[in-house]
């Protein structure tokens, strides 16, 4: 009999504890499954073909030169110059990526990272430098041919140093998805986000933690796996 007194007795403290954990806030359900509609959300909300992940600011320089020739022997040549600051925009495209979570992660694939064209570039900044010497071929024509030649060689050149871009284009992304979730209180039912390119040649992922636990920047005091994204979680 009093076996049964002092189960029961522990039975009713233990449901007590729970009842005033859980209108505390220290006891919580947490659906990791929540991220896959918030994930959805965010694409419909963003919902643009240029979204843009990183951006790199440089200063450029462009120069040709022009020999004419008579009876093979160079009698003058020109010169030209034209600097700018140049805009690399990177972006992705939200339709196209995908994702799932496990073990409160939440995996990012991007199938390609992106070089906006043309490449923007700041006007006031263009500064142009033409030399002639002897019988030397026009340099107002040969800059002109050259203004022409810049916007292929600016996009060779966002281009070429696109494999110095996926680090930054990574965090950025992981950092714009964990900064929605956490406005819409979803910021908990996950720990990191680890983003991969398919464009990327290595095609390394890489991983950035944003929790300790489900309970946040701290660890939990207790945290339990229900299955099917679900968890219970003491802090």
């Amino acid at each position: 009999m009093l076996s049964k007194l002092i189960f029961l007795a522990t039975i009713i403290l233990i449901i007590i504890t729970l009842g005033w954990l859980i209108v505390t806030g220290k006891v919580s359900l947490v659906n990791t499954q929540e991220v896959n509609k918030n994930f959805s959300q965010f694409i419909e909300l963003k919902g643009s073909d240029e979204y843009v992940v990183a951006q790199l600011i440089s200063n450029e320089e462009f120069s040709t030169e022009k020999y004419n020739y008579v009876m093979g022997l160079p009698v003058g040549d020109t010169s030209v110059k034209l600097s700018l600051v140049a805009h690399y925009k990177y972006y992705v495209k939200l339709a196209e990526l995908t994702h799932y979570v496990k073990n409160g992660v939440i995996f990012v694939h991007v199938p390609t990272l992106y070089l906006s064209t043309p490449v923007a570039f700041e006007f006031s900044t263009v500064r142009e430098s033409q030399q002639e010497f002897l019988f030397a071929p026009n340099s107002k024509a040969l800059l002109e041919q050259l203004k022409q030649a810049i916007s292929e060689q600016l996009i060779s050149k966002g281009k070429s140093q696109m494999g110095v871009v996926y680090d930054k284009a990574a965090k950025a992304l992981a950092d714009n998805l964990n900064n929605y979730f956490d406005a819409n209180d979803h910021g908990r039912n996950y720990k990191s986000i680890a983003v991969s390119f398919s464009s990327e040649g290595s095609q390394s992922q890489r991983q950035f933690n944003y929790n300790d636990s489900f309970c946040g920047k701290e660890p939990c005091s207790l945290e339990l796996d229900l299955g099917k994204g679900r968890a219970l979680i003491i802090k």
